[in-house]
């Protein structure tokens, strides 16, 4: 693939001058455009050291607008991202919607760098880039225009730049020990880069292979397909057919299995015996949070389920003896005007517990299927291609060594009722009785559906749902924390 650019495509002064002006000044133009459409814009520039990256970045955004793009310079991670999944630290600087990031390297440093001074398992990187894919095509999909580059130098063009770069005292500071080891590997790092670009370059985000050899050509190269991607974009928003207004589903098919109707609702246990028993639950899950940050594993309970179903009571019985250095409870309701200027599953990747901790979510990303999906606030396609993207968030988290507990607390219509006029009568507990939960509450036979089919859908051997039955609290709570310790405890095991 490489092998087939002509490196020694030059263009002339005159010729340049031309055409950049006019590029930078399109440039102005389809940055106002891309605001005024709310469409982000993602530029990765990737390829060789000394390959005149950030020349191009300094072209790029000559004539835009500083308030509506911004410049990530990405490193080598440091030891706090190191803790998270890799893509973690991408997810937090993607652009708001109407915004350009230019990325001077990217995410493709781990299967670039990493793999050629070898830090990262060979076994990995099929895995590695699948994510990518997957990172890429859920952006896409949520309506981002992504364009890639790779500057490609030759052997010869990579030595002498380099060299320059290093006799000069201005720029030397620039030339990194692992540049020359880029020039010294030259062979070996060219079939690292084809194997990425063979299989990273989709539908949705393909690679442009640019020649660098010649600075002027490859400006040129650079400016005109990113304008010609944005245009794209920005055309694709135009011509976009209206998604079609399916009725709602007010019924399971013959074909769903209905989970909920599989939960035992009557299960329950005494106040003696809950005494006894979450006692003795909530002491062992004290001793497992301290096995958990000494072998660093980072663990995830999130918590969906009815109105008035016991989230809140749960959590607190499974909060009531740990460290609080050590876990946090994040509760998510309708997403703020800076959260939905970004994917739906960016403020979720922004609070993920870091290695050693205990993250609980009190509702999560699976409003999309469920709330967003029932209120209207999804549009028909976006909630039916969230089950693929949920499934593909939770294997990176668990790929990354994550336990992932994922509890629905399933109540009857008859206790929802009794605890809701409960709630109702009592003037402490009224606040947490709101319009909103009647309203729902009277779209039950419409939850009823969306759970059972986001509980077929993304329960997945690695993220397996577990249905709590809630109409008493004293079960609810011990079978809470008697599964975290059980996925815990299994995880340990596998040390």
């Amino acid at each position: 693939m490489l092998d087939t650019l002509h490196l020694e495509l030059t263009l002339d002064k005159t010729t340049y001058a031309t055409q950049i002006e006019a590029l930078m000044r399109q440039m102005r133009s389809l940055q106002q455009a891309c605001w005024e459409k709310k469409l982000p814009a993602i530029v990765v520039l990737e390829g060789w050291a000394a390959a005149g990256k950030g020349s191009i970045v300094k072209k790029m955004v000559a004539y835009m607008d500083p308030r509506g793009f911004a410049v990530h310079p990405i490193w080598p991670p440091s030891p706090e991202e190191m803790k998270y999944p890799f893509l973690r630290r991408f997810w937090g600087k993607l652009p708001r919607r109407g915004s350009i990031g230019f990325f001077y390297h990217s995410w493709y440093i781990h299967i670039l760098e990493d793999r050629l001074f070898e830090r990262i398992e060979p076994e990995e990187v099929p895995m590695v880039m699948q994510q990518i894919n997957a990172f890429e095509r859920q952006l896409v999909d949520d309506g981002a225009a992504i364009a890639k580059f790779w500057i490609h130098l030759s052997h010869k063009e990579l030595k002498r730049r380099l060299k320059k770069y290093a006799d000069d005292p201005l720029q030397s500071w620039r030339v990194r020990p692992e540049d020359w080891q880029q020039q010294k590997h030259y062979d070996q790092y060219v079939n690292l880069a084809e194997e990425m670009l063979i299989h990273t370059s989709t539908g949705p985000a393909p690679w442009t292979l640019v020649e660098g050899n010649c600075p002027r050509w490859t400006k040129v190269k650079v400016l005109t397909q990113l304008a010609a991607t944005l245009t794209e974009s920005l055309d694709r928003l135009h011509s976009r057919a209206p998604v079609p207004l399916l009725p709602p589903q007010e019924h399971l098919t013959p074909a769903e299995p209905d989970y909920l109707a599989q939960v035992d609702v009557t299960a329950a246990l005494s106040r003696q015996d809950y005494k006894q028993q979450l006692r003795k639950e909530q002491v062992l899950l004290r001793q497992l949070q301290l096995n958990i940050h000494q072998n660093q594993i980072p663990v995830l309970v999130l918590f969906e389920g009815w109105d008035a179903a016991g989230k809140g009571g749960a959590i607190k019985r499974l909060t009531d003896v740990l460290d609080p250095r050590s876990y946090q409870v994040h509760a998510f309701a309708a997403p703020s005007d800076e959260e939905k200027a970004h994917h739906y599953l960016w403020r979720f990747w922004r609070r993920l517990p870091t290695s050693g901790t205990i993250g609980i979510f009190d509702r999560s990303w699976y409003g999309r299927v469920l709330v967003e999906r029932i209120e209207g606030f999804a549009a028909d396609n976006e909630w039916r291609r969230a089950y693929q993207e949920i499934n593909e968030f939770e294997a990176q988290l668990t790929g990354a060594g994550y336990v992932l507990v994922k509890f629905w607390l399933h109540v009857s219509p008859e206790k929802q009722l009794e605890r809701f006029m409960e709630r109702q009568n009592d003037p402490f507990k009224q606040y947490k009785l709101t319009q909103e939960d009647w309203r729902n509450r009277d779209k039950w036979p419409l939850y009823s559906v969306a759970v059972n089919q986001m509980i077929q859908r993304t329960s997945t051997p690695t993220a397996a749902w577990t249905l709590i039955p809630a109409n008493d609290k004293y079960y609810a709570r011990v079978k809470v924390i008697q599964t975290v310790i059980q996925a815990i405890g299994q995880k340990l095991k596998g040390k």
